[in-house]
């Protein structure tokens, strides 16, 4: 644990993703309230007309609801093809600790909701607007996803871009809706996204760190053993390291 969080603390960009997680939610607190009021009292043109499908489709697009099964389907299919429980394991530390992360925030700034037009932390009305875990979601459960194709080559590089791409388009149609809907003030969604950014590299370096084959001994069907470590009747595997000469 010591090494793993060792690793993780040397990290140039995951230090200077949590240094911007700090910065941005001292920002937050006050400095960028202005900007904050000026979105949340913009005007909301259409509202009776596309409130109702705006909550239901483009709202639920980075839901936990919709993006976890995407993240679920991709994590066991690699699983399955490449007989490992690596991308098991890392979706499913990466959820975790990314909902931590958010749900520690937002209890212990209790930002009050955007109806109350008051964007302060620590409010009466125990709201926690802050940070946005759909912002959060967006780049956290669907970077997962597209990481875990990169890492296992499981698309063509211009495929990978467009994914990327789209990966891009949910978080900002994701800001959008959420703010327009009085969701989430600016600075929520604008925190949730480094938030989500974080955890991602964290689980980035989780991965680099843990060995090759540390998990695929694990696998069922390979007869290795979970408890003993067992692998002398597994076949090889892509993900063990190479043997010396």
């Amino acid at each position: 644990m010591s090494e793993i969080a060792w690793g993780i603390a040397s990290d140039k960009i995951a230090i200077a993703m949590a240094v911007l997680l700090i910065t941005m939610t001292m920002l937050s607190a006050g400095p960028l309230h202005p900007i904050d009021n000026l979105i949340n009292n913009a005007p909301r043109p259409y509202w009776d007309e596309i409130r109702e499908f705006l909550i239901l489709w483009p709202d639920t697009v980075a839901s936990r609801f919709v993006a976890i099964p995407v993240l679920a389907a991709t994590a066991l299919q690699l699983a399955y093809r490449h007989r490992s429980w690596r991308p098991i394991i890392l979706g499913a530390v990466g959820v975790v600790g990314m909902m931590s992360l958010v749900a520690a925030m937002k209890l212990f700034f209790s930002r009050n909701h955007p109806r109350t037009y008051d964007p302060s932390f620590f409010g009466d009305s125990g709201g926690v607007s802050f940070p946005s875990g759909h912002g959060a979601n967006a780049i956290l459960i669907y970077g997962l996803v597209l990481f875990l194709i990169i890492r296992y080559q499981a698309a063509r590089p211009h495929i990978i871009r467009r994914l990327g791409f789209c990966i891009v388009g949910i978080a900002l149609l994701q800001s959008f809706v959420s703010a327009y809907l009085h969701f989430h003030w600016f600075t929520d969604l604008a925190t949730g996204m480094i938030a989500g950014g974080l955890s991602l590299r964290i689980v980035m370096c989780l991965d680099a760190m843990i060995p090759g084959g540390r998990t695929t001994m694990w696998w069922p069907w390979y007869g290795g053993s979970f408890w003993s470590g067992d692998e002398s009747d597994r076949p090889p595997s892509d993900e063990r390291e190479p043997r010396a000469a």
